[in-house]
């Protein structure tokens, strides 16, 4: 007899739109539109929040706003996330955190494929992760958490193949130095719901005390079913931006050509609704959520849900 997981009774979503979203977004979006975003997001009951980069301005100019967007979800009762790429970064968050009491955690990446990461972040592996140590320590001495994504951890775009042993051994490494939570990141958009099953059910069951995060880009078309894949596979937590928009930079070297994106928050937060998996998300507003990101945005999204409705009995129809 078949049998099929059954799906776990709640999972965590870190909505990602002012961060991962908008790294790539080509116009600067005016901070008072991306707090009346984030505002309505926290009205919706999302209660973890990929905030913002403290990566340079002249680097990254769309997060040069990053103190007052961090100070506008200051006391919300959020789990603020921010991407700090070195140790400058998490001084700063440090500083910020201070003076806001607005970050919960500093996020920072790095690749399974060497190649990745020299193209990427200009380190080696041996280089990146003594630098890691020195973030991670330089973090929890602030009382910070720290999560890390695994990047190309399924597939590479300048070497292709990424050995399962190396991802693996990158994560247990990581762990080692004390990150609190890891995402095996889909970086280009190479992952199947095979293999998005099996690694993060490896990951669970080798490090159950690390928190486990679904991190999918939507570059195939499969990033739902990745998503899912790795929370009946026992992910606590799913990454997701409104609309779908983000993913990799143009300046980060990829293996497809046109657009990618985010898996999108408003499609997988009513496919668990749909599973009767507990998000603690007012679906509507969600929905409302997503309208406005468009709106301030000055384009669509990629999200089915908006154009479709919810199809959930009690919920809004049809939302354009």
């Amino acid at each position: 007899m078949t049998v099929v997981p059954a799906p776990p009774a709640q999972v965590g979503v870190c909505e990602c739109w002012s961060r991962d979203g908008l790294q790539s977004w080509t116009g600067i979006v005016p901070t008072d539109r991306k707090i009346a975003v984030l505002d309505a997001v926290i009205d919706a009951g999302v209660r973890e929040l990929d905030v913002t980069s403290l990566v340079p301005p002249k680097y990254a100019p769309q997060f040069a706003d990053a103190e007052d967007v961090l100070a506008a979800v200051a006391g919300r009762g959020v789990y603020s996330r921010v991407l700090a790429p070195n140790l400058r970064g998490v001084q700063r968050a440090v500083e910020l955190h201070e003076k806001l009491g607005a970050i919960s955690a500093v996020g920072f990446p790095i690749s399974a494929s060497e190649a990745h990461n020299l193209a990427n972040l200009k380190r080696t592996h041996a280089e990146h992760l003594s630098a890691i140590e020195e973030m991670v320590a330089a973090a929890h001495a602030a009382g910070l958490e720290t999560v890390s994504a695994v990047a190309t951890a399924y597939g590479c775009p300048i070497t292709g193949e990424v050995p399962e042993g190396t991802v693996f051994a990158m994560a247990a490494r990581l762990i080692d130095i004390g990150v609190d939570r890891i995402m095996l990141s889909d970086t280009t958009g190479l992952a199947d719901p095979a293999r998005a099953a099996a690694y993060t059910a490896r990951a669970v069951q080798s490090h159950p005390e690390t928190g486990w995060i679904a991190h999918f880009h939507d570059t195939r078309g499969a990033g739902m079913a990745n998503t899912w894949a790795a929370v009946l596979a026992g992910a606590t937590c799913v990454d997701a931006s409104l609309g779908g928009i983000g993913g990799e930079p143009p300046t980060v070297e990829q293996n497809h050509a046109g657009e990618t994106g985010n898996v999108s928050t408003e499609d997988i937060a009513v496919l668990m609704e749909r599973a009767g998996v507990t998000t603690g998300i007012d679906l509507d507003r969600l929905v409302a959520a997503g309208r406005l990101a468009e709106q301030v945005q000055g384009a669509p999204g990629r999200s089915q849900v908006q154009r479709t409705g919810t199809g959930l009995a009690g919920h809004e129809g049809r939302t354009t």
